[in-house]
């Protein structure tokens, strides 16, 4: 069983269903597993399958899907504490758990665009947002 799958096996078992949550915690046990482009490959090839397998494949956006991925591993790396459980890293990152979050770095419109469903668009944070000139 890939890595991938295990992932999605306890995060479905954890949540009831695949949704948001269920993707962070994906990301956060792949980047758990191995270095964090090998597990951004997995991450992004396991839910591409996914949706493929389910003929979901309008639902899936290589931006958000490279976004949220490295939104995990940049609070990740806050706490220099490798042994944190997952129920520690999503009481102290509530804000990854709202699908608003990455309105902050993207202007509106772009995250659900065909350009940012075939691939990464980077972050373009809004006119007068923290981060802008």
């Amino acid at each position: 069983m890939t890595s991938f799958k295990r992932a999605f096996t306890q995060a479905t078992a954890r949540y009831g269903r695949f949704g948001h949550a269920a993707h962070l915690f994906v990301a956060w046990t792949l980047l758990r597993d191995r270095p964090a482009l090998a597990a951004l490959a997995e991450f992004r090839a396991g839910l591409r399958a996914l949706a493929d397998s389910l003929g979901l494949q309008d639902k899936y956006s290589e931006t958000q899907t490279v976004a949220w991925f490295f939104a995990v591993l940049d609070h990740l790396d806050r706490t220099g504490n490798s042994a944190e459980d997952w129920e520690a890293f999503e009481a102290r990152n509530p804000d990854l758990f709202t699908p608003a979050y990455l309105h902050a770095f993207y202007l509106p419109g772009v995250l659900n665009s065909p350009a940012a469903r075939l691939h990464f668009l980077p972050p373009e944070p809004a006119p007068g947002s923290a981060g802008t000139s």
